[in-house]
This record gives structure tokens, C-alpha cells and sequence, in this order.
């Protein structure tokens, strides 16, 4: 559990420390006080990622040239570790610490497994089928960091492949990294499906939040069937008439069916938003039984929008019990039956409610 998170020239926080240690945390405020920043700062210390832009260095303050978030994880018997992140505005200016010893990106990630659930993740949703293989990629890799070794080797191997395609170079020249992509390849997709498979088993648990779950089925949609090093020689024509490469994990796709219809393109605001609540909440139960010596961390952004008040409720019962649940909003009082920490926010400056 996240005991403190400390800022420094984060967005428009105001230097703090701020107490964090409860089941439960709501942060209240009207709009751009600064509640998601002290959400996303936390979600920053847990995976060196933001959940608001693909650039976390976009979080450093107006003026300054680096920012600092500091974390500190309380574990069973009151084990400690202090988690920090430094980011310089320069690209590669960044470093990481596991108590006061500076470490490899590697060995960093993971200690504190962590999702988000943003106030425009259903519009990111509806619209991207990159955002929905981030979604089950973030899920992956927090229960099985070695899922993010695989997406770095991939997309290196991908990166290569593609340059060389633009050049017109030789067959034999994109043998090596064909070769990459498809063992890769094939890991990441077998682990998300390893994943929506267990998601799957637990989606259906929560009718109060998600009625339509128990009949729901999640589908994962691979851009060509079959072995993917198949897949890259039959395409290789395509490939080198679109100078990219068009069949593999990339390319593959994330769907909610309820009734041949796909929810998360087709799907009401409300019902999207439901559904992904729900999905989250089956991550977690999935991260918690591969990483039982951790403990989760849930980010609910705006955890009113799309969501009536009984809806609201049965999420936020329900991620208290599978994750220590970091939620804002711009309603006082939201919660009040769970008795949460409740934080307020106000010009960057974070103070505590009652």
C-alpha cells in the first residue's frame, strides 16, 4: 500500500508530502485544482507512466527543468521501500531509485502493480484500437512484469523491420527480425489471451456495476490467423507495398461482445464505462492471484462520469476490496458509507477533510 506520495514541480501541485495510507482515498475539488495530477503522480511513482498523456514528462512543472515523485510502499509486517522517479525535460533524462539506490528500469517496474481507470477512458476506448491493446497490455505486465521484457523486444524488432521495408531492402534482411517479431509476438499474444481468460472468468461478478457481464464475452482479434512468422511471409508483399508492417500484436484488437454487438465501439457512454469498471475490477482479481505478496493500486480519474450514483457505489465497494483505490471527483461527500480518507484540493494544494 502506498503509505505517502511526495511531489516536487509536479504539474501544478503545490511541493508536498501527502498521507495516502487508506483502503480507500477520495480527492475532492472542482476542475483544474490539481486532483488528477495528485492521482497521476502516484500512478507515476507505481509504473514510470502517466495515465493522462503518453509522455510523462509532460507533468513537469511550468519553469522547472526536472520533477521528482516519491513514493512510500508499506508491505506485510510494516516492510518498507521508498519508491523514487526523477524526469528532465531532455529526452533519457530520467532515473529511478528502490530506496536510496539508483536502479535499471527493470528492476523498478512491478514492485507496486497499477491501473487506471480515467474520465475519458471510454471515449480512448471507443475510438482507438491501440488504446484497447494498451488497456490489456498495463493489465498484462501487472501481473506478469516479464510481459513488459517481451513488448520492449517486439517493438524494437518492429521498429527495425519497418525501416527497412521504407529502404526496399532484400528479403534477406528482414529474415532476422522476422524471426524476433514472431517468437515475441507469439508470447505477447499468448499472455493476453492467458489474460482475457481469466478476466473473462470474473467479469460477469459484479451485476450491481455491470448487469450485462454474465453475458459477455471478450474477444481477442488477431490481424491474421495462424503462426505469426506464417503470417509475416504471406504478407510480405502487402508489407512491402504499405512500407509497414501489417499482421502481428500491433495490429491485434480487444472486443466486449454482448449479443454480436461489440460494446466497446458500439456501446452507450454508460454501458462502455460499466464494462470497463467491471474489466478492471476481473484485472485486478488477476493480478492479485499472481502477485500475492503485492498489493494493488486502482486509479478511478472523475469515478463519477458515466456512472448513476448506484453505480458508483458498487464500483467503488468493489475496487476497496481487490486494491488500495485512489479515486477523484468533483462531489463532496462521494463515498461517505466506506468512511475514506478524504483529501480536498485547491490550487495545487492538497489538505485533508475533516
Amino acid at each position: 500500500m502506498i503509505a505517502t506520495v511526495e511531489t516536487r514541480a509536479f504539474r501544478n501541485l503545490r511541493d508536498a508530502v501527502v498521507e495516502l495510507e487508506a483502503r480507500l482515498v477520495v480527492v475532492e475539488g472542482d476542475n483544474a485544482q490539481g486532483k488528477t495530477a495528485l492521482l497521476e503522480a502516484a500512478y507515476l511513482a507505481a509504473t514510470t507512466r502517466s495515465f493522462r498523456t503518453r509522455d510523462p514528462r509532460d507533468a513537469i512543472a511550468h519553469g522547472a527543468a526536472t520533477t521528482i515523485v516519491r513514493a512510500l510502499v508499506r508491505g506485510a509486517s510494516d516492510s518498507e521501500i521508498e519508491l523514487e522517479i526523477r524526469l528532465g525535460r531532455d529526452r533519457g533524462t530520467r532515473a529511478f531509485f528502490v530506496g536510496k539506490s539508483p536502479v535499471k528500469l527493470p528492476e523498478y517496474l512491478g514492485l507496486v502493480p497499477a491501473l487506471a481507470l480515467a474520465g475519458d477512458s471510454v471515449r480512448a476506448m471507443k475510438g482507438s484500437p491501440a488504446e484497447r491493446r494498451r488497456f490489456m497490455d498495463r493489465a498484462a505486465a501487472a501481473a506478469r512484469p516479464g510481459h513488459i521484457r517481451d513488448l520492449g523486444d517486439y517493438r524494437r524488432a518492429l521498429g527495425h523491420r519497418n525501416r527497412l521495408l521504407r529502404d526496399g531492402a532484400p528479403d534477406r534482411a528482414l529474415a532476422p527480425w522476422d524471426e524476433i517479431l514472431a517468437r515475441t509476438g507469439e508470447a505477447i499474444r499468448s499472455r493476453r489471451r492467458r489474460e482475457l481468460a481469466s478476466w473473462q472468468h470474473e467479469i460477469g461478478a459484479w451485476p450491481e456495476l455491470f448487469p450485462e457481464g454474465a453475458a459477455a464475452r471478450l474477444a481477442y482479434r488477431q490481424s491474421a490467423e495462424g503462426p505469426l512468422a506464417d503470417a509475416l511471409q504471406a504478407s510480405r508483399a502487402d508489407d512491402r507495398r504499405l512500407r509497414q508492417t501489417t499482421v502481428g500484436p500491433h495490429r491485434d484488437d480487444l472486443a466486449v461482445e454482448l449479443e454480436g454487438v461489440d460494446l466497446l465501439r458500439f456501446g452507450s457512454a454508460g454501458q462502455v464505462r460499466a464494462a470497463l469498471a467491471a474489466l478492471t475490477l476481473a484485472q485486478l482479481r488477476a493480478i492479485r492471484a499472481q502477485r500475492a505478496d503485492s498489493e494493488p493500486l486502482l486509479i478511478l480519474d472523475d469515478v463519477d462520469t458515466d456512472l448513476d450514483g448506484g453505480r458508483q457505489q458498487a464500483l467503488l465497494e468493489a475496487a476497496t476490496r481487490e486494491a488500495q483505490t485512489l479515486a477523484s471527483t468533483t462531489e463532496p461527500g462521494l463515498a461517505s458509507s466506506l468512511a475514506p480518507l478524504r483529501l480536498r484540493v485547491a490550487g495545487g494544494a492538497v489538505g485533508r477533510v475533516g
